[in-house]
């Protein structure tokens, strides 16, 4: 894929499809892709990304990858991924172990080389042990490389910036209600909204299942004076493993969901498959009923599920 892959300069701001979804209430749907930690996978996943970009995703994003914290796989696949699928793709980017000045060439690559005009701005996360500590002559937040990339670039990125409905894995509350609307969450919430300051343009929230708490929380950012985009997270039943990493991904679930999952968590794979198909139809028709227009799909790398619903949307489609 890397191969054929050529300089597109006809791609858009994804901010700029967001306004235009909200203000036409039409819905937009974006998928998550990380980067394979070995080389020797890339064909497969290029393939996958080739097979599901037939879905017309309104745009991709590309995380920072989980193998060698300081290569460049991310920026060259998501480079390949939009030069070949023609679909606006949204590079991860984070202030761990990278300089300023590190960072800034990365993204004056992204803009002359790769035509690439979205970055969802990150500060990285915590090592499995001690604290995250700031590079020399790094950023030391989120805010910060959002305020670093609007200096050096004025508007030509999108800029994305990460949030927490549940709050932060760090925090030491993720997944206790009792979180909500504490001193903690609030606090979250300035921290937000001095991303938003900083010139990031929207949020993409971590995954989350509560679908009221999700409402709660954009209500609670636009209180905040947050009022820009905020795109929720959804991340498809891809498997029964997907399940049992649920709590790992900073995320609760309802005890109504609970229970319907327990009705397959023994059944055999095709009703364990629709059961996912089904829930990822009714949690999407839920938020676009409740004004969230665009949704943004954690796909793990899988596409079955996904794939099956949008087949089944398409199909419904046919026969309304």
């Amino acid at each position: 894929m890397g191969r054929r892959a050529r300089y597109r300069c006809n791609a858009m701001k994804i901010i700029q499809k967001l306004l235009k979804c909200c203000q036409q209430a039409t819905p937009c749907l974006s998928f998550e892709y990380y980067p394979p930690k070995d080389r020797a996978n890339w064909p497969a996943f290029y393939d996958k990304v080739q097979r599901m970009s037939a879905l017309a995703p309104d745009f991709i994003d590309v995380t920072w990858g989980t193998g060698n914290p300081t290569s460049l796989d991310s920026l060259e696949i998501s480079q390949a991924i939009q030069a070949v699928t023609g679909i606006d793709t949204m590079m991860h980017l984070t202030c761990t172990h990278r300089s300023q000045s590190e960072l800034m060439e990365i993204l004056s690559h992204v803009k002359e080389q790769a035509g690439i005009q979205n970055i969802m701005a990150l500060r990285g996360n915590r090592p499995q042990e001690g604290d995250w500590q700031p590079t020399p002559n790094g950023f030391d937040s989120a805010a910060a490389l959002v305020a670093g990339i609007r200096s050096h670039f004025g508007d030509y990125f999108s800029i994305a910036v990460a949030g927490y409905p549940e709050g932060h894995r760090e925090d030491g509350r993720v997944c206790d209600p009792g979180y909500i609307r504490t001193q903690g969450y609030y606090a979250e919430l300035d921290y937000l909204k001095r991303k938003i300051d900083a010139g990031a343009d929207f949020v993409i929230t971590q995954l989350c299942f509560d679908l009221d708490q999700l409402s709660r929380y954009r209500d609670d950012c636009h209180q905040h004076g947050i009022t820009c985009p905020i795109i929720p997270g959804i991340l498809p039943l891809h498997s029964r493993q997907v399940w049992d990493r649920i709590a790992t991904f900073s995320a609760s679930i309802p005890e109504a969901l609970a229970h319907e999952y327990s009705r397959v968590a023994n059944a055999d794979s095709d009703s364990f498959e629709r059961f996912a198909v089904d829930l990822l139809s009714s949690q999407l028709s839920r938020l676009h009923k409740e004004g969230f227009w665009a949704v943004h799909l954690y796909t793990l790398n899988h596409e079955k599920i996904i794939s099956q619903y949008l087949s089944q949307e398409r199909t419904a489609k046919l026969h309304s």
